[in-house]
């Protein structure tokens, strides 16, 4: 029996523009299981990214869509340490990953300087949360974890270059670089906010957009996000719980097919929607939900990824 109805993949982008139907900017594709092939959109902005998403969600599930998975392209925590450098969620959650969730959902502000009737700017001030992150956690002259920057020295604590690894916080943590998926899947640094390859503002930004969707209050009810809240998939029978019908989980597109598309981003969406659709159609889809290989259950790096890190959905 297949996990989910339907099925949304988004390509996500952290810049500072409105920008659509071109490469290095939002594009997302999403359609019901029966579907032959997804439908793919562009949005401008993030803004407008979700409310498509909202839009698609509700849709699914007010026509019965069974469950629906939601995967973006962003790292959905942070190496192990850095919510020990944060301050304490007000909503009492202590859960790490929910630390780093309601604070930068709390500090990122996107659609800086729009007007009233005008369309999103999509311009926001992520180098200055990073920058404050950096200011709390760093020892002086040793600024860190977050560096480089579009302008070098256009925000204080932000180096251009990579600090000394790993990372020494002012409270003697020790922050690692890349999250243990990360190191598998051969994905760049959380931490590197600009530059080719650099996810860093798509972390930033991307977090506050799903912390949104996922605590709609609409939605917050029948909504986990994997393996935060649900743990690991076991190797059959039943898992997600009855009530549950949104499950949200990080992508990696890069190792998997491309399908053919003259544009990159685009293509890596209509790619990563078939894979999730195929698997779960021949009702092997739960198996890339379960336990990591090599990672032992209980133990204190299996613990950091449920509890702070996530991980990739099919990263080995």
């Amino acid at each position: 029996m297949p996990l989910f109805g339907a099925y949304i993949i988004v390509d996500w982008s952290g810049g500072s523009g409105r920008r659509s139907g071109r490469q290095d900017c939002i594009w997302i594709a999403y359609g019901n299981r029966t579907a032959d092939t997804p439908i793919t959109l562009s949005p401008a902005s993030r803004t407008e990214a979700e409310y498509a998403l909202r839009s698609f969600i509700h849709s699914f599930i007010e026509t019965g869509s069974d469950r629906v998975l939601v995967c973006a392209d962003f790292a959905y925590g942070y190496p192990a340490g850095l919510a020990s450098l944060l301050p304490k969620a007000t909503n009492g959650a202590s859960a790490p990953w929910r630390v780093v969730w309601d604070h930068l959902a709390s500090q990122i502000k996107d659609d800086l300087g729009a007007k009233a009737g005008r369309v999103p700017t999509n311009r926001n001030n992520r180098f200055e949360v990073a920058s404050a992150i950096n200011a709390t956690a760093s020892s002086d002259g040793a600024p860190g974890p977050f560096w480089c920057l579009m302008s070098a020295g256009s925000v204080i604590c932000v180096p251009q270059n990579q600090p000394p690894q790993p990372f020494v916080a002012i409270n003697g943590q020790t922050i690692a670089p890349r999250r243990i998926t990360d190191i598998r899947a051969r994905s760049d640094t959380p931490f590197r906010l600009f530059g080719t390859g650099s996810v860093g503002s798509q972390v930033l930004t991307g977090i506050p957009r799903i912390a949104k969707i996922r605590f709609d209050g609409r939605l917050a009810g029948c909504s986990a996000v994997w393996p935060f809240e649900t743990g690991w998939a076991p190797a059959n029978g039943a898992w997600l719980f009855p009530r549950l019908r949104v499950l949200h989980a990080e992508i990696y597109p890069s190792p998997r097919a491309s399908l053919a598309d003259s544009i990159k981003d685009r293509g890596q969406v209509r790619g990563m929607w078939h894979w999730v659709r195929d698997l779960d159609i021949r009702n092997r889809l739960q198996n890339e939900f379960g336990a990591p290989g090599r990672i032992t259950l209980e133990s204190k790096d299996d613990l950091a990824i449920r509890t702070e890190e996530g991980w990739i959905l099919g990263c080995p």
